[in-house]
């Protein structure tokens, strides 16, 4: 029950964690992690949502809308891309050529993301244009929320950017 305890505590304070992730966090056989989780979700006290090949924790209740957003920002190169298009809509060769990713990398990013609800693609002559179905400030509450240590990242690399800007000249 204490394991239990110890598995539900880590979903609450980091939501979306991936199955993997959390067995590494907290030193937790895989068998282990996935009675003790099976129990948590017959009890109603936890839910899993499988996009891919990860598996994505949340405690019960968690809002739907960050629910899309945390796992669309669990890989660094989508975190990337929603960083970019936040600034307004993108072609991929833009995306690629800004994030120096090859384009099949970013095409796939870019279905993952449109499969989560998070972009919408509109044909431009022969390019897709991205942009982004939600708006900035959610995104980043919930990144701010729910991944400080990401926002705190971001928060230094625009010090470092910010600060850099006067050397330049």
């Amino acid at each position: 029950m204490e394991r239990r305890n110890e598995i539900l505590k880590a979903i609450k304070n980091k939501p979306g964690i991936t199955f993997r992730g959390l067995a590494r966090e907290l030193g937790v056989g895989i068998g282990d992690l996935q009675y003790h989780l099976r129990k948590l979700e017959r009890e109603g006290k936890v839910f899993s949502r499988k996009v891919g090949k990860r598996r994505y924790l949340f405690p019960q209740g968690f809002e739907e809308e960050a629910q899309k957003l945390l796992i669309a920002i669990s890989t660094e190169s989508r975190r990337k891309i929603l960083l970019l298009l936040v600034m307004g809509p993108l072609s991929q060769g833009e995306i690629a050529a800004s994030l120096g990713l090859s384009q099949p990398t970013v095409s796939y990013h870019m279905g993952e993301l449109k499969k989560l609800g998070i972009v919408s693609a509109e044909e431009r002559g022969r390019s897709l244009i991205y942009s982004l179905n939600y708006d900035p400030e959610t995104i980043a509450r919930v990144i701010k929320e729910y991944r400080p240590s990401i926002w705190e990242n971001l928060a230094d690399n625009l010090i470092d950017f910010l600060t850099g800007i006067g050397d330049e000249k």
